[in-house]
C-alpha cells in the first residue's frame, strides 16, 4: 500500500503533549479509537509493542518514532502524524542497551494488513532518513493540516 494512501488530514496533529512516550502514545491511539480506526486493545498492544521492540530513530538532527502493532487491532489503515508539544524520550530501536532518544516527531502506524505492514514501515523509514529537511519542515508546522501537505509533497 502507497503512503498517500494512508495519510490523511484528520490524523495528522500539532502540539501534541506527553510527560512520556506511554503517555504520547496513548494519547494518540484514542484519537484514532475515536475515529473509528483502531479497535480498544490497539492502545495496550501498541504500548506494549514499543516496550518490546522500541521504534525510536536516532536520526542526525531531530529524532522521529514510528510504533505501530499488529493488524489485528486495526479496522482501517491509517498513518498518523504527531509533531509533539516538547520532545519525549523513546528507546531506540534495535539497542538492546536501553538507549533513548528525545523525540520530536511521532508517525504512528495502524495498518489492517499484515501483510503490507513491513513494506510500509520500509518505505516510510526511508523517506524519514532521507529527508532531513522534510523533518524540520514537520515540526516546523503550525498545524495538522501543514503536516499533511508536507507529507503529500515528498510523496
Amino acid at each position: 500500500m502507497p503512503l498517500k494512501e494512508a495519510l490523511s488530514r484528520e490524523t495528522c496533529y500539532v502540539g501534541v503533549s506527553g510527560e512520556s512516550s506511554e503517555e504520547v502514545l496513548r494519547t494518540l491511539s484514542e484519537r484514532l479509537f475515536q475515529l473509528g480506526l483502531v479497535t480498544e486493545e490497539y492502545e495496550s498492544n501498541v504500548i506494549l509493542r514499543e516496550q518490546k521492540y522500541p521504534t525510536g530513530l536516532p536520526l542526525e538532527g531531530r529524532k522521529v518514532a514510528i510504533p505501530h502493532t499488529d493488524a489485528v487491532y486495526v479496522k482501517e489503515t491509517r498513518i498518523c502524524v504527531a509533531v509533539l508539544k516538547h520532545p519525549v524520550e523513546f528507546q531506540v530501536m534495535g539497542s538492546g542497551s536501553g538507549e533513548k532518544v528525545a523525540v520530536e516527531l511521532v508517525i504512528m502506524l495502524a495498518i489492517k494488513e499484515q501483510k503490507a505492514q513491513l513494506g510500509v514501515l520500509k518505505e516510510l523509514i526511508n523517506l524519514v532518513v532521507q529527508n532531513g529537511a522534510m523533518i524540520e519542515q514537520l515540526i516546523g508546522a503550525g498545524a495538522g493540516d501543514e503536516v499533511y501537505d508536507i507529507l503529500m509533497s515528498y510523496l
